[in-house]
């Protein structure tokens, strides 16, 4: 059974996703019964699974989960906010488990046992009277008929199951099942039930064929089939026609005389998978489905990228050739160049979007995190999230996940107001906190904005100053937002565990550079805050901007580049006889002349006689001189590595056509330095 292991470890990290999720996601006041039921499909399926392989631990502590939601989708129980919460702590428990298994760590068998009583309680509690699905009513009543599919079919196994997750949600009464010669047949079965109708077909649509579900509600006052020997169904007219009569109670009709009653207890397969049981035949269309995926190494894909790059780098050396070649052959090199390009583009493409994940998996944790941090604050916040489904790289969403961890937690804790100052200012209780992803050409932006009170930028201006870092007046107020991530600058009053030493935003805004982004800040007073992270989709390949300095060769990342220009003697701003700025369009930018910044012998100094590559990061402008432009195209990032880590000014390397390296710049550092009033040489 250990060749299986990996696959029940992945499938229940899976499972345990969507219970936290859906756990979160419901309102104790008015439950979805359909989500509930989920839920308990979720659970189930782990006790199964975790049963067969052995682990009674987390067979045990699901077993006691899974009860406790059947109760509540029957309505024998009302969901409370005890309840959730103890759900999401067998999760963690679950999952802690799950690790132990692994052998990441020994498994903490007191807290899963102390769980399991609580879960155990909270089952057996005193019912509330309340039916937290549905009007207070009599029961309501289906008829509900249907084919299986050819694999749930085939296995007694399954169709127990099957009619085991029909028998929770009420009394069920088989009216007529397929003969055991042609097991695909129709099914008649009806239904008293206090669940939504929603809750019916969430169990039967996992076992049917699309098309091959017909659910009918019973009328209040159509003759009961148990007395009258018979069951209605309503025609097309509405009409209710009555059918032959039941079964003798125990015995399902197609079963053979000489068989005994089919109970519950044997029915039940909860502690059984597919594999033990395979069907005899497979239909095409689960056949299609469970081919369509397959789990490949995150390290078989990092290789297939690194391929792809060296084949974009022999792209452009081929190119770089191709302009030397005789004129009589060189149509059709280019023409055979051209096809290389857009295949090698494709083939880029699609293995690139192999590594891209959702951005889901960076926002799947904040539900819980807003959830249990508000509610130790004593706030009232409304998360909502956008965009979710947008992709980046696997490695990105690896590493933004602590620094929007740290955006969201300073949003909640000194972003958003306690409840009776904003009602004080005329605001409502609950705040609302917004996550948000959304592409912008080859980067995405991802915005953490909250409705609280907003930046002071008088506070942030004192603070600063109080710390003798360089301030001036006429800043921008995105120049003055940016102040908030230099070390040890805080606006909170008081020091907790959760902010207030200022050393957060700071660690927040590296790490982003690190990633080649850039952090955006605005804010209005009184009406809230929005942080937003800029960062490339994948940091394996970059548009590039390839400049020429001198003899050489560099590039400016294509996502910081707003405008190229060349500016006349007029736009030059002079102070003490010595060019100081650049006037474009009423802005007046700073020049970093690279040349002299780089050393780069026979550079242009000549402001109007070399281009201004206008770029932008963190809230600030400026012009970057240099001698000319020379390509725009994709390049492949090499990392500098250890010995090259102290340059300041650069952030990566490439290689280009001709075969020689030229270093990447890192825009947003050269301009944060420049900010800051550091030297810019390399």
């Amino acid at each position: 059974m250990r060749q299986f292991y990996q696959v029940f470890f992945e499938e229940t990290e899976e499972h345990l996703a969507n219970i936290e999720a859906l756990l979160l996601r419901l309102d104790e006041r008015q439950p979805s019964a359909g989500e509930v039921a989920e839920i308990f499909r979720a659970a189930h399926s782990i006790k199964g699974s975790s049963a067969t392989f052995g682990f009674e631990d987390m067979a045990a502590l699901t077993h006691e989960l899974e009860d406790m939601l059947d109760r509540v989708r029957k309505g024998k129980l009302g969901l409370t906010r005890a309840m959730i919460d103890a759900g999401l702590e067998a999760v963690d428990v679950l999952r802690s488990l799950l690790d132990a298994h692994r052998g990441a760590r020994q498994p903490d068998t007191g807290r899963a046992e102390r769980l399991r009583q609580r879960l155990a309680a909270l089952a057996t509690q005193a019912p509330d009277g309340a039916d937290r699905f549905q009007d207070h009513d009599d029961l309501r009543r289906y008829e509900l008929v249907f084919n299986l599919t050819r694999v749930v079919a085939g296995s007694g196994l399954l169709v127990g199951n099957m009619l085991d997750e029909l028998g929770r949600l009420g009394e069920l009464e088989i009216i007529e099942r397929p003969p055991a010669q042609q097991p695909e047949g129709r099914w008649r079965v009806r239904l008293s039930t206090r669940a939504e109708e929603s809750a019916l077909r969430a169990v039967l649509e996992l076992v049917t064929d699309p098309g091959a579900l017909h659910l009918t509600r019973m009328p209040p006052d159509a003759p009961d089939p148990a007395s009258s020997g018979g069951f209605a169904e309503e025609a097309e007219d509405g009409s209710y026609t009555l059918f032959q009569p039941f079964p003798p109670a125990g015995r399902r009709e197609g079963q053979p005389a000489g068989e005994p009653p089919v109970g519950d207890a044997e029915m039940s397969a909860s502690q059984t998978t597919l594999a033990q049981s395979p069907p005899k035949a497979v239909s095409v269309a689960s056949r299609s489905s469970a081919d369509a995926w397959i789990r490949v190494g995150v390290d078989k894909v990092d290789q297939m990228i690194d391929l792809v790059g060296e084949l974009v780098i022999t792209r452009s050396i081929l190119q770089e050739v191709a302009n030397q070649v005789d004129a009589e052959v060189l149509d059709r090199l280019m023409h055979g160049l051209g096809l290389l390009e857009r295949h090698t583009r494709a083939l880029q493409e699609s293995v690139m979007s192999i590594r891209m994940v959702s951005v889901s998996m960076v926002f799947g944790r904040f539900p819980r995190l807003v959830r249990e941090l508000s509610a130790r604050l004593g706030k009232r916040v409304r998360l909502q999230m956008e965009g979710e489904h947008n992709a980046l790289d696997r490695g990105l969403v690896e590493r933004i996940a602590d620094p929007i961890t740290h955006l969201v937690r300073n949003a909640l804790d000194h972003g958003i107001e306690a409840p009776a100052l904003r009602r004080a200012a005329g605001k409502p209780e609950e705040g609302r906190l917004v996550l948000r992803a959304a592409h912008q050409g080859s980067y995405i932006l991802i915005q953490v904005e909250d409705d609280g009170a907003g930046l002071s930028r008088e506070r942030i201006l004192a603070r600063a100053q109080a710390r003798g870092l360089p301030v001036r007046e006429g800043m921008s107020d995105a120049e003055v937002w940016q102040l908030i991530c230099e070390p040890g600058l805080s606006t909170a009053d008081e020091i907790s565990d959760l902010s207030g030493r200022g050393v957060g935003m700071d660690v927040v805004k590296r790490n982003v550079q690190a990633l080649g982004g850039q952090l955006e800040i605005r804010s209005t007073p009184g009406r809230g805050t929005c942080i937003g992270v800029r960062l490339p989709l994948t940091l394996a390949i970059v548009d590039g901007l390839i400049v020429g300095i001198g003899s050489e060769r560099y590039v400016l990342p294509f996502g910081f580049v707003t405008e190229t220009l060349q500016v006349s003697p007029d736009a030059v701003v002079v102070v003490g006889g010595q060019a100081r700025m650049i006037r474009v369009r009423g802005d007046y930018l700073p020049v970093i002349e690279l040349g002299r910044v780089l050393g780069v012998p026979q550079a242009a100094s000549d402001w109007c006689a070399g281009i201004m590559v206008v770029v932008e990061a963190h809230g600030m402008r400026a012009a970057v001189l240099v001698d000319s432009l020379i390509d725009q195209q994709q390049v492949v990032i090499k990392h500098l590595g250890d010995h090259f880590r102290r340059l300041p000014v650069f952030s990566a390397a490439t290689v280009l056509g001709n075969g020689k390296v030229a270093l990447i710049f890192d825009v947003a550092g050269l301009l944060e330095r420049l900010r800051s009033g550091q030297t810019l040489a390399a």
